[in-house]
Order: structure tokens, then C-alpha cells, then sequence
């Protein structure tokens, strides 16, 4: 998806579509299929274009279309759509089979052997020319029920086979990975909402499924309760990705209230849960069944979002064995806070990196690593490269042109290097040395240093390698990412125009924001990287000093494109109480008796360092004249108007004295001008200290960052 840019809803044009229940969706390259729906039931086959996000109706259709219909399937098989069930509009059920050719654009219908009950909201995947249909809601005569059976058509020959001992499902998500599909969730017989995970090998029968994970598994776990079994689940990288409506289980939404009401001098007290939903979207890894929630909740925090997907697309370096998968978030719904929420609607488009999530497409290695063992052998070689050292690394031009696109270009013009075989590359020779080994072995080095790494990735940025680029992310992120190492991981990944790693390194500096504060990594930085580091940081955010880290509690951000990170420091054991900073994305904030906040600038840092100070009598001038925190530390001060009545307990006998002080004029009931004067003194203490303790290299709080 060219064009589409990551991290902000996008508006679709055209005959976008509103108002439809339970339409069927088909990816075929960058366009997305979607036929039929309820509500106002149709038959419409529409088509948006994923790259310039426009909504067509397809009317030059030939054939005869199926009957208008919702909570059907429609399933991609040899750039056809296989459409099956659904209820029509006369809530009847369907067991039809349709089929579109998406070259002729031709609907035509089969002629099926067998016969298999009518059925809805149940699910369908294609593979080894047999379409896979499992569940479903059924009726008959009698009653309605939920069919436990899997019904296999055979699409070279259009029969029907079926199979029993399934468990019982509707309304759940059929996941094909390989051989293997997931069923994951929905609703058993007796209509309850669930969230087991079943796994089916479809290479044989007789298709039996095996329990991965049971729904009592995922919730104890991971507090993942859906609240309505409504769900779209998609893989990638290895992973499991769902996306729905769960539980705030942690959320400041979900409360109880308690009502106590006396009768006849009985006391009855009730509790009520008021369960309140978020839309999550969590990761199921496959290797250790451990789910995980995505950290960009807060882009479905306004409007209704009705479908989900993976879009791919394959991007090519500088040759084909540069060619990596990039995988694309896809969500479709409404921004539209005030919309009702009896239809889907399906207006604006939103798209989230996947690697910003950390999952990497990267191709297995394409050949053997023992051509490793011939690099730098002076004696087979016949070709010199020389880093900026003047080190000399013997390699083999056959190997160079086969792997190294910019190489062959060399060779093939006939340019001096070529005709001397022998080039210079202004990197050091650690840096050359491991891209060779990458060339030569198709694997960058597992004991790299993360340094060496991070300017591997700029070298292979520069000569169009996507693979190596791709390693070279996925290694720092998984393996090296640290206070340490977070600030030059931004840089280069901004140099090498890597955007998911660049969001993961910020996300680590916003989680650790403490400790990347009292280090020196925000001042290492070239002033344009801080100040797209400070671009990220978004210009309502504020810091919040609460009394104790005992007192940290989940908050909701009203800003809809926040998101709340979280992480503590170690704590200074000179200290009995914990200063608590909270940096949280605010349109508007109200202080109250227990937290004032303080506005973060969003322009320039200032390198300046404030002086240590370790003697008493220097700490309490500083205690009496400052009322801002350090300017080295990220622009954060404390405006005029600030006050504070909650602070931390100092080594400091002054700040002992403003104490004492305030406890005399409390218990003298003083004036409140006198409590808010004796507040504002504390504040000073606490931010002088606060000073002293950073530049001391003293870790005394915990910090967190939203945006």
C-alpha cells in the first residue's frame, strides 16, 4: 500500500459503504472484495481500491449473482471467490455454493454432489483445492441449533464430505496457517461466548481438532475476555493477531458499585459489576501459546472499527534475494464519535506498521553458511576490499557479484575499481567485516556487537538490502534494546528510513523514561534527532508527581491518539518515600488536592547540565530559589503558578523545617494562602532534589510517558 501512510484514519472516497451487518470480505492483491450484508440485505459486490482508497460498485458484472444475503463466507481459491450460507433476507439460511471469476468477472454456480445444511455465521477456508466450512448456526422445523460438523467440498469435483466430533461453534474465526487452521472463539451450543483455540491438520482426514488453548487458559493469564463474540483474527510472522471487543479488565472504565438498602431492619448490600469494553487487539505467539496486548489501543479509542486484516506486500532491494514481505495493520470502521451503533460502517481506513509491533517478514537464509569459511583466505581470492583503516579483507568477485547488486554494477561498468580489483569503503573495518559475512553466509553474525549492528543497517540501507535491513532491526530490537543503546537505535534507524524500528525505540524510551533521563543518551544525540525525539513527544503531555509509588494507578488518557507506557527505575535506598512521574497526553487537566502537573516543551532540549550540589547548606539555597527542574533534563520545568501539596521526604534538614512548618500551620489552621504558600516551598524542595538526586547519578523514581 504505497500511499497509505501509517498511524492516522484515512477518509475513503467513492461509494464507501455504511450501514451493512455481516458483509464478507476478500483481500486479492491491493483491492478488498466485500459482498452482500444486512441491515438493508444486498447482493452489491463492492471493491476498494487499497491504494488510493476509493470504493467502487462493481455493475458490469456477468452471470447471475447470488441471492441477497449476510453472515455468509466468501473465500479466495484460484482468483476466484467461493461464496457459501448466509441468511437471505426472509432469514432464511442458505447452502448454496457461488463462484465469482475475478478475471471475467463472472458469477457462475456449480453443480454440487451431496448435500450439507443451510447455515450462518460460520466459517470457510480454501486450501489444497477443497474448501473447509466449519460450524455455523442451523435450523430446521424444530428449532434452531449450532452444528458440530465440518463440511469439506472437494472443488475439482464439487462434492461434499462430512465430518463429526468437532466441537460445536458459530460466530468464531477460521486462521489458515500452512496445513493447519485455528479456530479460535465464538459461541458453543448453548450460546455462550467463549475463547478456546482449536487447531485442525488438513492434510488428511479425518480432520480432528486439537485443543491448543481453553478459554479458562486465556483469561487467567491474560485477563482476554471478549465481550461479544464477534472477532477478526488473521496471522503473521508465526503469530496469531485477534482484534474485537474485550472486558477492561485493568481499565479505570470498569468498576463496580455497591448499594446497600435496609428493609424492615434487614441490611442488604449488592454489588454490581459495570463491565465497560475497549477494542484490544492481542498476540497469540504460536512457540509459547502466551498472549500478549498491542500498545495501540488508543487509535480505537473514538468511533466503531468493523473489520480487521493483514495487508502484504512484497517490496524488492537492490536484486531478489533482497526482496522482503512488508505486513500492514488494516482496520476499516468510523472516527464518528456520535454515530449510532446499530450498523457497521466502513467509511475511514486506519493502518498500523506491523513492525512498529515488532514482527519482522524476514525470509529464511537462502544458502548454506559455509562459504563464511572462504572469506578473508588471501589464497583463493582475487579481490581486495580496503575499510577506512587500511586493513585489508580478501574476498572472491564471483561471490561479491552474485550477492552485492552495487558490486555487480562496479564489475559490469568496467570503473577503475573493477579493473585493480580492488575498492575502498570509507566504513571501519569491524563494520565491513560483518556486512561481508553477511554476504558470504546470508546471516549476520549472532555475536555482533550492537553497535557494529546499528551501522550495518545504515550500510545495507545504502545498497538497497532489504533483508540485511530487516535482520539488522529485528536483532537490535529483540536482542539489544536497552537505556543504553535506545537513543543511537533511534538514529540509525531514522538514517536507514526504518519507521517501525523507529517507533520501537521510542516506545522503550517512553516506557524507561526515567532511566533514559539520568543517562546521557537524550544529550548524545545529533540536535535533529532530539528534536524529532521531541516532535514525538506530544505538546499536551505533562509530568505528575504523586507521594508514593504505592499510589500508581491506571489512567485513562483523553487524548484518542495516547497511549500509556509504563516502567520503574530502581529506587535510591537513602530514601524512605519514592518520587512518582507520570507523563500522560492531556487535552485538559484538572488539579485536584492529591497531583498538580507540569507542561513538557516540544521544542529544544538544553544541553546545559546543572552544578551537583552535596552539602546540606547548598541544597536548601537551591530549595529556596528554584522552582524548576533541570533544563538538561528534556525542557521539563515548573511553571510560575505551580504548587504542590504532596512531595517526597528529603536527607535535608530544610526540607525537614518546611515539614515541621507545615504540620504547625495545619494543626493552627492557618489561612489557605499560608497552606498554598508552605505547598509551593515544598514543590521547590522536592524539584531541587529531584536535581541533586539526577545529577548525582542517584535513581530515586519511576517514570512513564503517553503519547
Amino acid at each position: 500500500m504505497p500511499l497509505l501512510k501509517p498511524g492516522q484514519p484515512i477518509r475513503t472516497t467513492g461509494n464507501n459503504l455504511v450501514g451493512l451487518w455481516r458483509p464478507s470480505f476478500v483481500k486479492v492483491d491491493h483491492r478488498l472484495f466485500v459482498y452482500g450484508g444486512g441491515g438493508n440485505v444486498t447482493n452489491d459486490l463492492h471493491v476498494l481500491n487499497l491504494c488510493d482508497m476509493r470504493w467502487e460498485t462493481i455493475q458490469t458484472v456477468k452471470g447471475t449473482a447470488p441471492c441477497k444475503r449476510y453472515g455468509h463466507t466468501a473465500t479466495l481459491w484460484n482468483n476466484c471467490i467461493i461464496v457459501f450460507g448466509g441468511c437471505n433476507e426472509i432469514t432464511e439460511y442458505c447452502n448454496d455454493i457461488h463462484i465469482f471469476d475475478l478475471d471475467k468477472l463472472t458469477w457462475f454456480q456449480p453443480e454440487v454432489s451431496g448435500s450439507v445444511p443451510a447455515r450462518y455465521l460460520h466459517s470457510a477456508v480454501a486450501y489444497d483445492n477443497k474448501l473447509f466450512v466449519y460450524g455455523g448456526f442451523a435450523k430446521n422445523s424444530d428449532c434452531t441449533y449450532v452444528l458440530d460438523e465440518l463440511s469439506v467440498l472437494d472443488l475439482k469435483t464439487f462434492t461434499w464430505s462430512k465430518y463429526h466430533g468437532v466441537p460445536p461453534r458459530y460466530n468464531h474465526s477460521a486462521t489458515l496457517i500452512g496445513h493447519k487452521m485455528y479456530i479460535y472463539a465464538g459461541k458453543d451450543e448453548h450460546g455462550n461466548t467463549v475463547s478456546d483455540l482449536f487447531v485442525m491438520n488438513l492434510n488428511a482426514p479425518p480432520y480432528t481438532p486439537h485443543l491448543v488453548l481453553s478459554g479458562s487458559q486465556s483469561s487467567a493469564s491474560s485477563h482476554m475476555v471478549l465481550l461479544k463474540s464477534q472477532h477478526f483474527c488473521e496471522a503473521v510472522c508465526g503469530k496469531l493477531l485477534v482484534f474485537g471487543r474485550y472486558l477492561a479488565h485493568g481499565h479505570p472504565n470498569h468498576h463496580t458499585t455497591t448499594t446497600t438498602t435496609t428493609t424492615h431492619g434487614t441490611t442488604t448490600t449488592t454489588t454490581t459489576n459495570n463491565p465497560e469494553s475497549v477494542y484490544g487487539l492481542w498476540m497469540l505467539d504460536l512457540d509459547t501459546l502466551e498472549w500478549e496486548r498491542q500498545e495501540c489501543n488508543a487509535n480505537f479509542e473514538v468511533g466503531g472499527w468493523n473489520y480487521f486484516t493483514i495487508i502484504s506486500e512484497t517490496g524488492c532491494g537492490g536484486d531478489e534475494q533482497s526482496q522482503v514481505t512488508m505486513n500492514n495493520l488494516f482496520f476499516l470502521g468510523n472516527t464518528d464519535p456520535f454515530r449510532p451503533q446499530g450498523y457497521d460502517h466502513f467509511r475511514d481506513a486506519l493502518v498500523i506498521n506491523a513492525e512498529s509491533l515488532g514482527l519482522y517478514d524476514i525470509p529464511p537464509p537462502n544458502f548454506s553458511h559455509e562459504f563464511a569459511q572462504l572469506l578473508n583466505n588471501p589464497e583463493l581470492s582475487d579481490f581486495v576490499i580496503v575499510p577506512s583503516n587500511g586493513q585489508e579483507l580478501h574476498v572472491h568477485q564471483v561471490i561479491l557479484i552474485t550477492r552485492w547488486p552495487h558490486f555487480r554494477n562496479i564489475y559490469r561498468s568496467g570503473m577503475m575499481e573493477a579493473q585493480q580489483r580492488r575498492m575502498e569503503i570509507p566504513e571501519p573495518y569491524e563494520i565491513v567485516l560483518a556486512f561481508l559475512k553477511y554476504l558470504y553466509s546470508d546471516r549476520l553474525d549472532e555475536n555482533e556487537p550492537w553497535q557494529v549492528v546499528c551501522e550495518v543497517l545504515v550500510v545495507a540501507n545504502m545498497y538497497l538490502l532489504n533483508r540485511l535491513k530487516k535482520i539488522c532491526c529485528e536483532r537490535l530490537f529483540r536482542h539489544h534494546m536497552t537505556v543504553e543503546s535506545c537513543g543511537l537505535i533511534f538514529e540509525k534507524a531514522i538514517m536507514a528510513e526504518e519507521t517501525g524500528l523507529k517507533m520501537l525505540a521510542l516506545d522503550f524510551m517512553f516506557r524507561n523514561y526515567g532511566s533514559v533521563l539520568k543517562s546521557d543518551v537524550l544529550l548524545q544525540m545529533p540536535l535533529s534527532v532530539r528534536q524529532e525525539f521531541m516532535e514525538a513527544v506530544p505538546d499536551e503531555a505533562t509530568l505528575e508527581v504523586s507521594r508514593s509509588a504505592s499510589s500508581i494507578v491506571p489512567r485513562t488518557l483523553s487524548s484518542p491518539n495516547a497511549k500509556c507506557l509504563t516502567a520503574s527505575s530502581s529506587t535510591s535506598s537513602a530514601a524512605s518515600h519514592h518520587h512518582h512521574h507520570t507523563i500522560v497526553s492531556h487535552h485538559h487537566h484538572q488539579p485536584n488536592s492529591h497531583n498538580t502537573s507540569t507542561p513538557i516543551s516540544s521544542t529544544t532540549i538544553n544541553n546545559s547540565s546543572s552544578t551537583s550540589t552535596t552539602s546540606s547548606n547548598s541544597t536548601t539555597n537551591s530549595m529556596a530559589t528554584n522552582t524548576t527542574t533541570p533544563s538538561s533534563m528534556l525542557g521539563i520545568s515548573t511553571p510560575p503558578h505551580y504548587t504542590s501539596p504532596t512531595s517526597s521526604t528529603s536527607t535535608t534538614s530544610s526540607y525537614h523545617h518546611l515539614q515541621q512548618q507545615q504540620q504547625q500551620q495545619q494543626q493552627q489552621h492557618t489561612t489557605a494562602t499560608a497552606a498554598s504558600n508552605t505547598a509551593a516551598a515544598a514543590a521547590a524542595a522536592a524539584a531541587a532534589r529531584m536535581r541533586h538526586s539526577m545529577n548525582s547519578g542517584v535513581q530515586t523514581n519511576s517514570m512513564s510517558v503517553g503519547v
